[in-house]
């Protein structure tokens, strides 16, 4: 029986996992409907999924029929907000030097003021515009994204070569999504022995059987002890994104939670869902109710 299948894409890295492309084939070949959702905060990165799809297509004609559907997609119709000019802040690069480059069969125009790069463009052709970048003071400081149809669909404002804050815009060119980049604290133990590895190797066959333990009592009250001499709490952070919708206001605390929301507007009572194994545990409780597959 026919059966739809989405794949939600959350990032590149785990879009490359050999088991995606194992599990799309699969569930192309048996002939279901087939859906990838591309849902990164990183929205240049689209025009890479679409390359890997097509490379994919060039070995299986059958991946031609999946629908590759996009946040920008799925927003295009929302109401949003104006964005003011610095938020916005669209360049005319008629007002520079230009010059052409060939690059992994694109087209990378750069465009300079008296020495300096203020923006590159990458181009598919000369009709297609991908990704621009602006630069001040030769640092990257705006990525602009354009869908197929050449409208910018996306605006990242850059610090530190990192998003801090990016734009989701409609085909008004009004912001419908905002993503803010936070960092929060979050703590690790560590146990810092030099035979921290073989401990948890010996403690792991003591578990399976018992007969086969390889330490008596003493040598695993000595290992433990000397696990916990040398445990240290280290503390690093972690970003995460919030997420306010302009059509509504609604905020979501973190992506994961504004991931369901967009999912649920694809669900069908027969949808299969497959999300990377990676992110299944932040995941999954977002849609206790939904049977999740993992590639």
């Amino acid at each position: 029986m026919q059966q739809q299948i989405i794949f939600l894409v959350t990032s590149l890295d785990g879009m490359h996992k050999p088991n995606f492309s194992t599990q799309l084939m699969k569930a192309l070949r048996q002939g279901h409907r087939v859906s990838v959702l591309v849902a990164m905060v990183n929205f240049e990165a689209v025009w890479t999924v679409r390359e890997y799809l097509n490379r994919l297509a060039e070995k299986e004609n059958r991946v031609a029929n999946l629908n590759l559907v996009t946040l920008a997609d799925l927003f295009e119709d929302e109401s949003g907000l104006t964005l003011t000019e610095d938020e916005r802040h669209a360049v005319d690069l008629t007002n520079f030097d230009e010059r052409l480059f060939a690059d992994n069969q694109e087209q990378v125009k750069r465009y300079l003021s008296a020495g300096h790069l203020v923006a590159e463009l990458r181009q598919l052709d000369d009709e297609t515009p991908m990704v621009l970048r602006q630069y001040h003071s030769d640092q990257l400081t705006q990525i602009d994204t354009y869908g197929l149809n050449g409208q910018v669909v996306s605006v990242e404002k850059m610090q530190g070569e990192v998003a801090q804050t990016s734009y989701l815009l409609n085909k008004k060119g009004e912001a419908v999504l905002r993503f803010v980049r936070h960092e929060r604290p979050i703590e690790q133990v560590l146990n810092l022995s030099d035979s921290s590895a073989m401990i948890a190797t010996k403690f792991a066959e003591a578990k399976q059987s018992a007969a086969a333990a390889n330490m008596t009592k003493r040598e695993l009250t000595k290992a433990e002890a000397a696990a916990v001499d040398h445990t240290q709490i280290v503390t690093t952070t972690e970003a995460y994104y919030g997420v306010l919708a302009y059509s509504n206001y609604r905020r979501f605390d973190d992506v994961y939670a504004f991931y369901q929301a967009v999912i649920g507007r694809l669900l069908t009572p027969d949808t299969r869902l497959y999300v990377d194994l990676a992110v299944n545990a932040v995941f999954s409780p977002q849609m206790p109710n939904q049977l999740i597959f993992n590639y």
